[in-house]
């Protein structure tokens, strides 16, 4: 870092200062890496969680603003490929078999998830503004399995119920995503009560448009890659794909979300394995797993970047507001999967028991809530409801991803091996 303020002592707006913030993060992102392979022994999302707490303490680490990251920039440029790689890996046979409890979590469950978790932290954190209290509902609510599927896969556990959180995981993050894109229109806006009851026709559009825009583009891709034998080449045009498929979409004023992951389950279950070469295929996976990787490891550090900035004195009390958000994240959680869970199992196909606690424990929130934090605009009047409450949003959400990923991340594997799943010799 002192090579960034030697730099800086140039010249702020020298291209090598830029530049060099850029290669300062992306090592540090190598050495949050190596210390999990050598030191810590933690798995690499809780320790990036760590890291960033640790940055909002660091005086020497540049400003959020210098680092060109803006708040457009991390939803068009980090979104894309986390949800691209995700989807890519799905297989779309498991999913279908168990397609209704995962539609049933991911859509509505993520939906009533949204207004709990809103509700409980506009009454009793403080957040007066409803609008802006749902917004944090639906940024908080996305899933992410990173963690608890290494933890599966290590333990053997059974794949149906990894399908099941994987999938949920897929499908709820771009439910929360267009739930929050709806609910921050309407209050950068100042929509009021109209507003969020014209949303669900507008959740309908985007989500329906997004579907088949992304499902048209994957399958001409597929089309595309069945004729070519260079794998540089077909990389290129899945990186195309990607971020084709989310711009293409959000110009149309479509789900980018969803265009993204339909375009990826095309991509990963039909041009993997009927138009790629098995170098291609390893390119492909390769490329995006690096993406992912660099992507993860960017927005920790550009969250905690963004808690060295917010200001001693918030609307509410932050320790307070964490707390609630904690207990409201886990009472939504917990609403949701064993309501659900329960109806399910009546109506259809029983489930084991047990699985229930580790879909709700197992509920981690990652990268999905750590990007639309930081996609929430800080270039608003002063006077704007959202300014007023975006510092207060920012450590709720870092709170409540911090609590998921060290507390709940590191107690799934005693509670598996308490209810018995998995191959408890693994």
């Amino acid at each position: 870092m002192a090579i960034l303020l030697a730099a800086k002592e140039v010249g702020e707006h020298l291209i090598e200062y830029e530049v060099g913030i850029y290669i300062g993060l992306l090592l540090l992102a190598c050495l949050v890496a190596i210390a999990t392979k050598f030191i810590a022994h933690l798995p690499y999302t809780i320790f990036l969680t760590l890291v960033g707490l640790g940055i909002g303490f660091l005086p020497f680490m540049p400003e959020v603003e210098k680092t060109g990251f803006g708040h457009e920039l991390i939803f068009f440029v980090f979104l894309p490929p986390l949800l691209f790689q995700g989807a890519m890996h799905m297989d779309v046979n498991r999913l279908l078999k168990h397609i209704i409890p995962i539609v049933c979590f991911a859509v509505p469950g993520v939906i009533v998830s949204t207004v709990l978790v809103g509700g409980v932290v506009g009454w009793l954190g403080g957040i007066s503004s409803i609008l802006v209290a749902m917004l944090f509902g639906s940024l908080i609510s996305p899933t992410d399995p990173v963690s608890v599927l290494a933890l599966f896969r290590e333990a053997g556990a059974p794949e149906d119920l990894r399908t099941l959180v994987e999938g949920e995981s897929l499908f709820n993050d771009a439910t929360g995503v267009v739930l929050f894109t709806i609910l921050l229109d309407a209050v950068i806006k100042g929509g009021g009560e109209s507003s969020v009851i014209s949303a669900a026709g507008i959740f309908v559009k985007v989500s329906l448009g997004g579907l088949l825009l992304g499902g048209g583009l994957g399958w001409g891709v597929f089309l595309l890659l069945r004729r070519l034998e260079d794998h540089l080449l077909e990389n290129a045009l899945c990186v195309v794909l990607a971020y084709g498929a989310f711009w293409l979409a959000e110009l149309m004023h479509l789900s980018g979300v969803i265009a993204v992951v339909m375009a990826g389950l095309l991509i990963g279950n039909y041009g993997r394995h009927l138009s790629m070469s098995p170098k291609t295929t390893e390119t492909v996976e390769t490329f995006f797993e690096s993406i992912d990787f660099l992507v993860n490891s960017f927005l920790f550090i550009l969250i905690g970047l963004e808690l060295r900035q917010f200001p001693e004195t918030i609307a509410v009390n932050p320790w307070r507001l964490v707390v609630v958000a904690i207990l409201a994240m886990l009472f939504g959680r917990a609403s949701v999967v064993y309501t659900f869970y329960w109806a399910l199992n009546k109506a259809g196909r029983k489930r084991p028991k047990p699985w229930k606690h580790i879909l709700f424990w197992g509920g981690l929130r990652g990268s999905i809530p750590i990007a639309l934090l930081l996609h929430l605009p800080s270039d608003l009047p002063a006077e704007h409801p959202l300014m007023k409450w975006r510092s207060a949003l920012l450590v709720a959400g870092f709170g409540c991803v911090f609590f998921s990923l060290v507390v709940q991340g590191l107690t799934m594997k005693p509670l598996m091996r308490r209810l018995g799943i998995g191959n408890q010799t693994a």
